[in-house]
């Protein structure tokens, strides 16, 4: 039987797999939902990865929690460029966020069949 911390790490990790399918498919223009979401995500990998480890090096997912993060920054930066007035909010942070809440997942997953 699996431990409780498994199963939560599992429900996570499909959380942050299915997050950016919605993130995508949404209608709503403005990327911070989704730049706030990777930010989340990093915190979780490195939350997860953190535990239990000895000190011979970072986890799987510490090091996918560092990208995620690394990510969600650019995609705040390019978020905040500024742009003309009538033009529509670029769809790139949000992309980029996506991507990185994806990586997310795919790093707990990973961190659970490594480890």
């Amino acid at each position: 039987m699996e431990t409780l911390g498994t199963i939560v790490v599992v429900v996570l990790a499909i959380a942050l797999l299915v997050t950016p399918v919605l993130l995508l498919r949404s209608k709503n223009p403005h990327p911070w939902p989704a730049i706030v979401g990777a930010m989340l995500a990093s915190g979780v990998c490195y939350t997860v990865g953190g535990g239990g480890q000895e000190a011979s090096g970072p986890s799987v997912a510490t090091v996918i929690a560092s990208t995620v993060g690394l990510l969600s920054v650019v995609a705040a930066f390019v978020a905040l460029m500024p742009r003309s007035g009538n033009a529509p909010p670029p769809k790139s942070p949000i992309m980029l966020a996506a991507g990185a809440i994806g990586l997310g997942g795919v790093g707990l997953l990973i961190t659970l069949v490594a480890g």
